[in-house]
């Protein structure tokens, strides 16, 4: 589906990027090699928004269906 928002992880694990989307998941992968790393469930609309903690430990998403959900990045 359409991605909606894409976020960079800083250093040290700066090869991994967060993508949200329409799905309604988020998903971990490594910019290196295109391999999904970890895909992360829990909306009931697509994902509108999304954004790291300080130290990219974290991810918050905003979806469609008014909610915000926290997942790890570990």
């Amino acid at each position: 589906d359409v991605v909606t928002t894409l976020l960079p992880l800083p250093a040290p694990k700066g090869h991994l990027i967060v993508s949200g989307s329409a799905d309604r998941t988020l998903k971990t992968w490594d910019a290196r090699t295109g391999t999904l790393v970890r895909e992360h469930k829990g909306h009931h609309g697509p994902i509108l928004g999304a954004t790291l903690g300080l130290e990219g430990g974290i991810v918050v998403s905003a979806g469609d269906d008014g909610v915000c959900l926290v997942f790890t990045t570990e």
